[in-house]
């Protein structure tokens, strides 16, 4: 297996692995047996567990938002696109290996230990925000386009907390329903010239 193989085995394993139990609760040595690498090419690619983690989590926010991107391509309409988004939050709620959010269960686990995991899963939350706000120039006011981004992916953390805990069938819907009832009111609502607060259309 090529040096560049057996490092992206061992993100692959430990991406499987973190997801179906978490970051503490898998050690080194389950990922070392279970991507069949030797301990001194885990750590020669890996200084610390947390390198690793850093590394999945960052391969995983640049792969699941290229998959959101590409499912979008494929509708014509602004709304459609926004829509899709949450089409693609359904898919992922009802795959078999979906276990929850890894940005989520990271900000948790390590909210006191490791400053470049919270960057990273900081920082796709943040990028979640700003590809969603991207989708709604379109759809609402240009001074409602931010909270409403916001507002947006509040519902989709909780859609993926509902699936979690077992709602997967509805998780994605509801959510939807919500995010066409903020539209609305989003739609409704404009800023005031020279005041920068809201009113009533």
């Amino acid at each position: 297996m090529a040096t560049n193989s057996k490092r992206q085995a061992i993100v692959d394993t430990a991406t499987r692995l973190f997801t179906q139990h978490g970051y503490h609760a898998v050690g080194t040595d389950r990922i070392i047996e279970e991507a069949g690498v030797a301990k001194m090419t885990l750590f020669r690619n890996f200084p610390t567990k947390n390198d690793l983690i850093s590394e999945v989590l960052t391969q995983r926010a640049h792969s699941a938002l290229t998959s959101i991107s590409s499912s979008i391509a494929t509708r014509s309409t602004p709304i459609e696109r926004l829509q899709e988004v949450f089409a693609w939050h359904d898919r992922w709620f009802k795959a078999r290996d979906f276990s929850g959010c890894m940005f989520t269960s990271a900000l948790s686990e390590f909210h006191s230990e490791s400053g470049e995991i919270i960057r990273i899963s900081t920082t796709q939350k943040i990028q979640l925000r700003l590809f969603i706000q991207s989708l709604l120039l379109d759809l609402v006011p240009p001074a409602m386009i931010e909270p409403t981004a916001r507002q947006i992916v509040m519902l989709l953390d909780g859609a993926t907390l509902s699936a979690v805990v077992g709602d997967k069938e509805h998780a994605a819907d509801d959510a939807w329903q919500a995010t066409e009832r903020l539209l609305w009111t989003a739609s409704q609502t404009s800023a005031a010239p020279g005041t920068g607060t809201r009113k009533k259309a």
